[in-house]
């Protein structure tokens, strides 16, 4: 089974052969192993008395099966690595109110302090005010998470100044664990908050390496600085139009029937089961989806310690990416990421320089160029052929 979509092709390429081949053998165990296991598996539900399969259809297991045993691996491997980077948020915490406001040339170039002082009240107070009209996220959790959204923030910041790699997932799911104690009742506000922090720590760190980028150039901070904010509101707009013309209604993200999803969105399963655990309880759950959180636990703190006491033999480790995405994703999306990835192998070891120049600028373009072609597609086929 192929995904036509050439953006899945190109997304492999760029992610490469280790990730892609063990995304396949996750898909592959869970088609020929746990898929089959699950739908053979019944439980009584001592709250409604139903008899109920670990995974109803087989076509099902991914989601169903798979996503209880892919989440807990990457979750488990996220939150590890974070914790075992102890040095760097020490770093991220001492380095508060660091900055020298003292030279003259710096209080005219560079973005002044009252500048972030009123941007975080006016953006706080806004998230407080959506999260609790639109998402029922009640005032005082929604500042709770704005004032823990800071101190992530800076700790996501100073990861990617360090590592060149932003940990999202784990700021998202700290806010998780965080909300799931507070509130775990509400869903909503478990994903809510936790999309939040994870925002707010990317977009801070991926502008942090837009200044960089402008420190090199000689260009003025304090400018750069107003064009970010300028891009926000017109990002915004392109972002809530853009997003409702791709995915009118839910069966785009979860699929219709035995129809796959059009965009599986892989993070947002992983932040739905994290959810559910915490609204549901463990105890309510199946029995092969409690067995399949403990296993995919342990086998993410596994690969951590591997990684970090065995780092010679790190390319020979499963990658617990790969291997967790590969249960949560239909099986079509590894095979083409995997296609990618041996096109991208080929021609590196045919044209090495000619693949590090060209490789991820025409694998980047080809994502980048069917996505703006999908966008102008829902455009036509909503308001001039519908």
């Amino acid at each position: 089974v192929m995904d036509h979509n050439p953006v899945m092709i190109a997304a492999g390429a760029i992610v490469g052969l280790r990730i892609t081949f063990w995304m396949i053998v996750g898909s592959l165990t869970l088609i020929f192993a746990l898929g089959p296991e699950a739908y053979q598996y019944e439980w009584v539900s001592t709250a409604t008395g139903e008899t109920i399969r670990a995974a109803s259809q087989p076509w099902k297991a991914w989601r169903e099966i798979g996503v209880w045993f892919g989440v807990p691996i990457m979750v488990a491997h996220g939150l590890l690595t974070f914790a075992l980077q102890w040095r760097t948020i020490g770093r991220a915490f001492r380095g508060i109110g660091g900055g020298n406001q003292d030279n003259a040339l710096v209080r005219t170039v560079e973005p002044p302090f009252s500048w972030f002082a009123w941007g975080t009240a006016f953006g706080g107070a806004g998230v407080v005010y959506v999260a609790q009209a639109y998402f029922h996220v009640p005032w005082y959790y929604g500042l709770l998470a704005v004032f823990m959204t800071f101190f992530l923030s800076l700790v996501a910041c100073r990861a990617t100044g360090e590592s060149d790699i932003t940990p999202i997932g784990a700021m998202g799911k700290i806010m998780q664990l965080t909300y799931g104690v507070l509130i775990p009742q509400s869903m909503t506000a478990n994903l809510m908050t936790a999309g939040i922090t994870s925002s707010a720590a990317g977009s801070a760190a991926d502008l942090l390496n837009d200044l960089k980028s402008g420190y090199l150039l000689g260009a003025n901070p304090r400018r750069q600085s107003i064009a970010q904010l300028l891009g926000v509101l017109a990002g915004t707009a392109a972002t809530v139009t853009g997003f409702y013309l791709l995915v009118p209604d839910a069966t785009a993200l979860n699929g219709l029937g035995t129809e796959a999803p059009k965009f599986p969105a892989p993070a947002a399963q992983a932040w739905k089961a994290v959810a559910e655990v915490f609204q549901l309880g463990l105890a309510n759950m199946h029995p092969m989806h409690q067995k399949a959180i403990q296993y995919g636990l342990l086998i993410g703190v596994v690969l951590v310690f591997l990684e970090n006491f065995a780092p010679k033999g790190k390319k020979w480790w499963p990658s617990a990416t790969g291997l967790g995405l590969g249960f949560i994703l239909p099986f079509q999306y590894p095979m083409s990421m995997l296609l990618g990835a041996v096109i991208a192998w080929v021609w590196s070891y045919a044209n090495k320089d000619n693949a590090e120049d060209y490789l991820v600028p025409v694998a980047s373009g080809v994502i980048a160029g069917v996505s703006i072609m999908g966008v102008l597609v829902a455009i036509l086929n909503n308001l001039v052929f519908n």
